[in-house]
């Protein structure tokens, strides 16, 4: 059965962020989705800059969640056409994406990161947004890691 963010327990969810890896994880993600017959949404999160004291100035026309949806949308479109009889969704959500991501994995039964995205550290093995969704998630977690390039 379907709840409010039209997600049914069972299917797919994968955290996208633009991120080489995240865009592997969703492919591996829209493979496991067709194998098992789910249904397969890509979420992307955002937030608005956060400062102490002065506020930032930003310029004008400033949409993050417009910058988000450009980011996924092209993702959605790659997956849909590599996997055409796949039902695919592309989210834009509001938030840091630890919590949406953990929030997207109470409506699904299934989560896929890539091991490891933008942050300052991105040669580690396993970044804090997959570290956080593994010990958080109201369903299993996959964290892909992409095969490396033969040498």
């Amino acid at each position: 059965m379907a709840d409010q963010t039209g997600t049914a327990p069972g299917n797919v969810a994968a955290g996208v962020d633009g991120s080489a890896d995240s865009v592997a994880a969703a492919h591996w993600a829209a493979e496991q989705a067709a194998r098992t017959g789910a249904r397969l949404e890509l979420v992307t999160a955002w937030q608005y800059p956060t400062s102490w004291g002065t506020a930032i100035p930003l310029p004008d026309g400033f949409d993050p969640e417009a910058d988000a949806r450009a980011l996924l949308d092209p993702v959605v479109d790659e997956v849909r056409a590599a996997h055409p009889g796949l039902e695919v969704h592309g989210r834009v959500v509001e938030g840091h994406p630890s919590e949406v991501l953990t929030e997207a994995s109470r409506h699904a039964g299934l989560l896929v990161v890539g091991s490891r995205g933008h942050g300052a550290f991105t040669g580690m093995l396993l970044g804090s947004v997959s570290r956080h969704c593994v010990a958080h998630s109201s369903c299993p977690v996959v964290v892909y890691r992409a095969p490396e390039p033969p040498a």
